[in-house]
């Protein structure tokens, strides 16, 4: 058996942080180094983490002031131990075999990587425990980022999978950021070899009332920065990708031009010039638009002028409240 770490940074969750621990600690796979991050908790998440780490010799806890999200998985990783790495977010839990089923899956095919299905629960719901055997795909890094794109399976966050620590080495979340996922998960996934797909729903991740969806801020619209980044990542490496990227970032450039109508007008220009300077960098020529269907003609071309149906609209933020989980 490999050693396994799990990182798990916590910022006053004090209401949701018992139930992941407990998630953890009574996992299948036992081998595990357990390493919380208490990343200046203002609230009981100190003593939480301190009496769950006299219980179990497995728990390493780290206080450090607050950093935010990708400072606190970084101070975890630069004193990770195990030979593979997994981050769980502290408001989030997981199966009882979420840690052995990633395992096995990247042991099943040689894997770097492998990442499992979710599930979204709200306050008034429940997760369904699937315990029935899972079924393990092998997939390409090609393969992996095209799921990445469409938002599912191997989507843009870290937390539904396990990496092997060699392919995370020299990589560190973008610190001061919101959206750190975005600028990190397609890196990592274009790095591997072979990757792993449990198709069980193993992680719950847990939507608080409340959303990025529904309280904006302009720190949220790191994330246009994150896909402006992705797409050059994309046009240089794999250009077939870039192509069908570009216009998820069509209909992204819509979605937040709508959202940021309710900033304050500095903050509102500020994120509309952005929007255009890179929609400019990644445009279509006619020819591009030939094999698109019709209603992704309709968001290309909107997202150049910014016309955008209202029910378009609302499905869409639908979707990517579901899928990317903002």
């Amino acid at each position: 058996m490999d050693l396994i770490t799990l990182i798990v940074p916590i910022y006053n969750v004090e209401k949701y942080l018992n139930r992941c621990i407990n998630s953890i600690i009574n996992q299948s796979y036992t081998y595990l180094e357990i390493i919380l991050i208490d990343d200046g908790s203002t609230d009981n998440c100190p003593e939480i983490c301190e009496e769950w780490k006299k219980k179990d010799n497995r728990i390493k806890v780290i206080h450090k002031t607050n950093g935010g999200l990708s400072d606190a998985r970084n101070a975890g990783l630069a004193i990770s131990s195990g030979k593979y790495i997994a981050f769980i977010d502290s408001d989030d839990w997981v199966h009882k075999d979420y840690v052995w089923n990633l395992y096995s899956a990247i042991k099943k095919n040689n894997a770097d990587i492998s990442a499992c299905d979710i599930q979204i629960v709200y306050d008034s719901s429940n997760p369904d425990i699937d315990n029935s055997m899972p079924n393990i795909s092998s997939y390409t890094p090609e393969e992996a980022l095209e799921t990445l794109i469409s938002g599912c399976k191997f989507r843009a966050v870290a937390w539904n999978k396990l990496f092997h620590k060699n392919i995370l080495r020299g990589e560190w979340f973008k610190e001061g950021r919101y959206h750190e996922d975005e600028f990190f998960t397609y890196k990592i996934l274009s790095k591997a070899k072979i990757l792993s797909y449990v198709d069980s729903k193993l992680y719950y991740y847990y939507q608080r009332s409340g959303s990025i969806m529904n309280s904006i801020s302009i720190k949220h619209f790191d994330a246009l920065e994150a896909y402006n980044e992705r797409l050059f990542f994309f046009k240089e490496n794999f250009p077939a990708i870039y192509q069908k990227d570009k216009v998820t970032f069509c209909m992204m450039c819509l979605l937040f031009f709508q959202m940021a109508m309710d900033l304050p007008k500095p903050q509102k220009t500020t994120i509309f010039n952005k929007i255009k300077k890179y929609r400019a960098n990644h445009s279509f020529d006619i020819k591009e638009l030939i094999p698109l269907t019709i209603k992704q003609r309709i968001y290309v071309i909107g997202s150049r002028f910014f016309i955008f149906p209202m029910s378009a609209f609302l499905k869409f933020k639908r979707r990517i409240n579901n899928e990317y989980l903002f």
